[in-house]
């Protein structure tokens, strides 16, 4: 039995080596197609590690020039915004230079340090104190105006009292019209203008400055613009609302008059 299938497997194999050779010798595309089969089907793992391959260590060159383009971008942001508080640094200061020349007042600038969470409407500290100059009473202006005065002077630093504190007092005038008040801090960020006359002509928007007549306040100093006008519960003269022109919540350098 098994000869017989021996011999028949012989047989086979005879009769397909020559068709084989039948088809090489008169069919000879055949062949060729078996050969371009063969090559691609042997080249086609290759083909296929080399393509995704590529595209991995493509994946991953773009992910590192990424990852190094962001931190670029990261630096970069952060000198932009170093040159831009630089450059808003150098307005302020070319402000209150220019505002010093025009005072014409023996003056110490003064940086802003601290502020008391307690008391964030009425009061800051300043890094210069007695051995620097300051005295109490001192009045502190930014390039706008009036900010307040020194109220607790230290040996290097100094408490500063704001024009919108209860307790803050001076000697004001209305610009246009030369009228003399008394102006003292209304405790909601904004200043009182007490006993103007009863006939007194007061717009919105006029002007008011530190008087001659105040103690230790120099004239002339911007205090505010008037924001309304009314009169007091007597009806024996009127008041009036200022908004200080120097807004004490950023400030950063201060001059203090000597």
């Amino acid at each position: 039995m098994y000869k017989f299938f021996a011999k028949k497997r012989n047989r086979l194999l005879v009769v397909w080596s020559c068709g084989l050779i039948l088809l090489i010798v008169f069919v000879p595309s055949f062949f060729l197609n078996l050969k371009n089969f063969s090559i691609t089907v042997i080249s086609f793992p290759v083909k296929l590690y080399s393509k995704t391959s590529g595209y991995f260590y493509s994946k991953k060159n773009l992910y590192e020039k990424n990852k190094f383009l962001n931190v670029e971008i990261e630096q970069l942001s952060l000198q932009l915004e170093r040159f831009k508080e630089l450059r808003t640094e150098n307005i302020r200061l070319r402000e209150l230079l220019n505002f010093k020349e025009k005072i014409k007042f023996d003056t110490i600038s003064a940086e802003v340090i601290a502020r008391d969470p307690s008391k964030w409407m009425a009061s800051f500290m300043i890094d210069k104190g007695v051995t620097d100059g300051i005295l109490k009473d001192s009045a502190v202006c930014s390039a706008d105006g009036l900010l307040g005065k020194v109220i607790e002077p230290g040996e290097h630093m100094s408490s500063v009292m704001l024009i919108t504190h209860p307790n803050f007092r001076a000697g004001g005038i209305l610009k246009e019209a030369r009228i003399n008040a008394i102006v003292m801090g209304a405790g909601n960020g904004l200043v009182k203008m007490l006993y103007l006359p009863i006939d007194a002509e007061i717009k919105k928007g006029d002007i008011v400055t530190t008087s001659e007549y105040s103690k230790i306040f120099p004239k002339g100093i911007t205090i505010g613009k008037i924001e309304s006008v009314g009169r007091s519960k007597t009806g024996l003269y009127k008041y009036a609302m200022i908004k200080p022109s120097a807004n004490p919540f950023d400030q950063e350098e201060v001059l203090c008059i000597k």
